[in-house]
């Protein structure tokens, strides 16, 4: 499914645990933290990180072996397409969207704005011809390192600290982080099985102990340090997406830095998804439908500027947090019924809960009253005992 085998020398467990955290590490590892910040502090960044790298680590203890792997896409490749499909025309939305606040987020200059897409775009020239040459995970281990460097530079300047302090000092205290913690669960805990770079991963580290180890590396080591970069610079992003706070950022080579790993981050995450994507079965005739997601998002994305804000959220960060769903509800609930309980098409089934908790999500996340997500979430689980109801009927 997913082509040879690397060579030997290539399988090694940091690779591709750096692979696995630049993989992972995109517009909801480098945005959703700033919004959780911002909104619950430093409980909400917790209910974030913790079942995050906890879900994704574990992907590499509970799939065995490299044949466990390629079963599991070669049983569900349709679902594993539209995770990839979903996934790209988020960042394309999301990477528009925050063009439209990130410079001043950031304060950069013009040449240093120059400078870092310049460098960015190089990067793009390089990973690309890396990639094809089945390098991403050399690839990966450079960006990391680049990105590891910026996260020791913001703790060793003062430049995040104003913009980091009045956000935190904003934050209300509030029950919603116990009210999201289902949820998060839910979603991280479930959604690494449809990602198509994961099983490219787990299929390259060819043994149970590598499995284990890359994975473990990837998540608890290397991207537990990409989020926490997001934290860095969560006051300033915070501030400028919705125009109350003031750019603090002072030092123009770190604002550059931060431009170039979010940037390049974003640039390895499509990357990889595409290069794997062509790996699925049908994939070449859903190509016009990942054209179509694609213009849809890019559509949205210039729009965002003059949407409507609705329930103190703009217009941006409420299609952002509608993107969101499909990791919270749509592509979790589908891993539940259809891997975890083997339900076969009880599609029908979990539609209709879906559709049914969506009201309840939607009070959740863009009404922002966490509370209704846990009659939200019991609606989905409930469908667990559906089929044991009607099979004790047909007795």
């Amino acid at each position: 499914m997913n082509g040879p085998a690397t060579p030997a020398s290539t399988r090694n467990p940091i690779l591709w645990g750096a692979y696995l955290a630049c993989s992972w590490t995109w517009c909801i590892g480098m945005f959703l933290p700033a919004l959780l910040l911002r909104d619950m502090g430093w409980a909400g960044f917790l209910i974030f990180a913790l079942p995050n790298i906890i879900g994704a680590a574990a992907m590499g203890w509970i799939i065995p072996s490299r044949a466990d792997s390629a079963r599991f896409v070669d049983n569900h490749p349709d679902a594993i397409w539209w995770f990839s499909a979903i996934t790209l025309a988020f960042h394309l939305f999301w990477i528009l969207w925050i063009t439209h606040f990130i410079r001043t987020a950031l304060n950069i200059p013009t040449p240093y704005l120059a400078g870092g897409i310049g460098i960015a775009f190089v990067f793009a020239l390089i990973s690309n011809r890396g990639i094809r040459r089945g390098q991403a995970p050399q690839v990966a281990l450079a960006l990391l390192t680049f990105s590891l460097g910026i996260l020791i530079a913001t703790t060793c300047t003062p430049d995040v600290q104003e913009s980091n302090a009045a956000l935190f000092n904003s934050t209300p205290n509030s029950m919603a982080p116990l009210w999201m913690l289902p949820v998060m669960l839910f979603g991280f805990l479930l959604c690494p099985y449809l990602d198509i770079t994961f099983h490219h991963a787990r299929q390259q580290l060819d043994t149970k102990k590598n499995g284990r180890l890359g994975f473990s590396i990837g998540f608890a080591g290397f991207f537990s340090f990409m989020i926490l970069l997001t934290t860095r610079y969560a006051g300033a992003m915070a501030g400028a997406m919705d125009g109350t706070g003031v750019a603090s950022i002072a030092t123009p080579w770190l604002a550059t830095g931060l431009l170039i790993h979010i940037l390049c981050q974003w640039i390895f995450t499509v990357r990889a998804h595409l290069d794997r994507l062509q790996t699925l079965p049908g994939a070449k005739s859903k190509q016009p439908v990942l054209l179509l997601l694609a213009l849809l998002a890019g559509i949205a994305g210039f729009l965002t500027i003059h949407l409507p804000s609705y329930a103190g959220l703009t217009g941006g960060e409420i299609i952002y947090r509608l993107f969101m769903s499909a990791y919270g509800l749509g592509f979790p609930a589908y891993v539940l019924y259809r891997v975890v309980m083997k339900r076969k098409p009880g599609l029908p089934t979990l539609w209709i809960l879906i559709a049914l908790a969506s009201p309840l999500f939607w009070m959740g996340f863009i009404e922002r009253q966490p509370i209704w997500l846990i009659p939200g979430m019991t609606l989905v689980l409930l469908g667990i005992f559906i089929p044991r109801i009607n099979h004790r009927n047909k007795s």
